[in-house]
């Protein structure tokens, strides 16, 4: 029998990966001003992480609200089907960025009220990327565990 919120969890994380590389490596490359670690820390501590161990506990925060996301993605799944499942990843992941972009102005964050526009488009990238990943690891998971 399936466990959706595991898999999804497990599958969240996992695509988590990507979009860790391509944030951070966007980043580097000075195509992104903001990883998704500055996000975490601003929204739980209001300023951006100052040390490696805030930048660390954040990227594990990051990593754990993917899961999180990726739980979400696989409870939904059964009921709009799983076909198309990697342009439904896509659109997920792309939501969550917009949520996620559209937050800043609700809650007032000043260092998230203006955002260069290579920053919003590496992070929808990221964003995109890291939902179709999630998609195609939850499909895989799922798919073994029904031939097992």
């Amino acid at each position: 029998m399936k466990d959706r919120f595991y898999n999804g969890f497990i599958s969240g994380i996992l695509g988590g990966l990507v979009s860790f590389v391509i944030n951070f490596g966007s980043s580097a490359l000075g195509l992104n001003t903001l990883v998704w670690a500055d996000f975490m820390g601003l929204f739980i501590l209001g300023g951006r992480p100052n040390n490696t161990l805030e930048t660390a506990f954040f990227i594990g925060a990051q990593f754990v609200f993917l899961g999180l996301l990726g739980t979400v993605f696989s409870l939904i799944i059964p009921f709009i089907t799983s076909k198309h499942h990697l342009f439904k990843g896509a659109l997920f992941g792309a939501s969550v960025w917009y949520l996620l972009f559209s937050l800043p102005y609700l809650f007032q964050l000043p260092e998230l009220k203006e955002v260069p526009l290579k920053t919003v488009v590496s992070n929808l990238i990221a964003a995109s990327l890291w939902g179709i990943t999630m998609a195609y690891i939850l499909k895989r998971i799922d798919s073994k565990e029904v031939h097992s």
